[in-house]
């Protein structure tokens, strides 16, 4: 029998199914060839076809339902920018204007705003009014330039979700790296972070703590909200009912409609609000040092700013739900050097969304933890789950698109947004089963 490589050169053949016929004809190990070759025609269909696409200003309505983008007392912005994975809003409303990456933290920050519009009728009133006043001078951290220059603020966005999509991953020693660096960067932030807290430490100790999170249950809000406004307003209005030992009573379930309201989102449940921070704080401890992640991965996560308590309990969470899944220690690790919290919300959506996959489509098999936090199922096939807005085709997505290690004979991309035209045709012409628009997961654990 003629040799494969003596049958292509007596036909001089160059065509891709030339060898993929070669292959057959005789009987070498012929699924790696032709996934090899399918894989590389694809690639060279799509380097062929790559004139990147640049990140389009869009309108909102075609990312966001209309409940959300105007109501009483607010208003979002129309022209939306987009960075290439996600979509900056801005929210104008009669408390301030509001920056919200992603259609999740739109939701958190369009529903925390009847809570902003009741804590500023009520602190019109009675001792509060009094109290706050007091407070009144105390600086609210400022939004910064997005809400003036959103255009020239999203190009110099060093802590976007971009990174999670580059072409060379983390590998295992980088992670181990990265979850044992020091804390800080200097004394200097070391002696501020101490102090803050010693303080809060302080005021938890004498209940403060509980009227905040008592608070936060009665407006629907997360009580460790990164909202400037609203999170002053929750130590203003907590600090007053504790001194004064008067309650803040509020029907705020009345004000927030249902598809506003933040607890349909994956960051807060009734135990975030009834656990003290110190017990959630164990909790989480505990349940990863059960995953066997090393205690000083666990401090790394534990300590990122980046990540908002609630968030971080969320994460573990839907860790808990992949228990066992080899990967999970990198993902930690992976999590633990998240530079904002748009990072860190990215990557715990991204586990929920994997873990609802693992138990309602196919169990998986492993976690594949480099840039990003993706798996591979027990079929063997490749899944991608990705809470994004908009995907045009950059280079940058071409590059995650090709990777060499998300190559199988399958493999699917679930966004929770949608792609522009041409990346949509170019996954496909990769191979990729492409599932776009998919409802977040919203997860009650009461």
């Amino acid at each position: 029998m003629l040799s494969c490589s003596h049958v292509l050169r007596n036909i001089g053949a160059k065509r891709i199914g030339a060898t993929i016929g070669c292959a057959l004809a005789t009987n070498v190990a012929l699924v790696p060839i032709v996934w090899f070759v399918i894989f590389t025609s694809r690639l060279a269909y799509a380097q062929k076809a790559a004139e990147f696409e640049q990140p389009p200003t869009v309108s909102a309505r075609t990312l966001a339902p209309p409940t959300l983008l105007s109501g009483d007392g607010f208003k979002v912005d129309d022209q939306v920018v987009t960075d290439g994975l996600s979509a900056h809003f801005i929210i104008r409303s009669d408390f301030g204007t509001f920056p919200a990456t992603g259609l999740e933290m739109l939701r958190i920050r369009v529903a925390e705003i009847p809570a902003i519009a009741e804590l500023t009728k009520t602190g019109k009133t009675g001792v509060f009014a009094e109290s706050l006043a007091k407070n009144a001078a105390r600086p609210v951290a400022a939004a910064g330039q997005m809400v003036t220059h959103p255009v020239d603020t999203v190009k110099g966005i060093p802590s976007g979700v971009g990174r999670f999509f580059g072409r060379v991953g983390l590998g295992a020693q980088r992670l181990k790296e990265a979850a044992t660096e020091p804390e800080e960067s200097s004394a200097g932030e070391k002696a501020g972070r101490t102090a803050a807290t010693t303080g809060q430490a302080t005021r938890d100790i004498f209940g403060y703590e509980q009227e905040r999170r008592e608070l936060a249950k009665k407006l629907h809000v997360d009580p460790y909200t990164t909202n400037p406004v609203l999170a002053k307003q929750l130590d203003d209005f907590a600090l007053t009912a504790f001194r004064a030992h008067v309650g803040v009573t509020t029907t705020m379930s009345v004000f927030i409609p249902g598809s506003m309201a933040i607890t349909a989102t994956r960051v807060v449940s009734t135990w975030v609000w009834e656990t003290p921070r110190a017990d959630l704080v164990v909790r989480n401890q505990n349940k990863l040092r059960e995953m066997k992640v090393p205690d000083e991965t666990i401090k790394k996560l534990e300590h990122n700013p980046a990540f908002p308590l609630s968030v971080q309990t969320a994460f573990v969470e839907d860790l808990g739900r992949l228990s066992g899944i080899p990967g999970g220690t990198d993902a930690v690790a992976l999590a633990s050097t998240a530079e904002s919290e748009d990072q860190a919300r990215f990557l715990a959506d991204a586990l929920a969304m994997l873990a609802t996959y693992h138990e309602t489509q196919t169990p998986l098999a492993r976690l594949i933890v480099r840039r990003a936090i993706v798996a591979r199922d027990e079929s063997g096939a490749i899944v991608v789950e990705a809470p994004v807005d908009y995907v045009p085709w950059t280079k940058q997505i071409s590059n995650f698109a090709n990777r060499s290690d998300l190559v199988a004979p399958k493999r699917s991309i679930w966004l929770t947004g949608q792609l522009s035209p041409m990346a949509r045709r170019n996954f496909k012409a990769l191979g990729w089963v492409v599932h776009e628009n998919i409802e977040p997961v919203a997860v009650s654990r009461d």
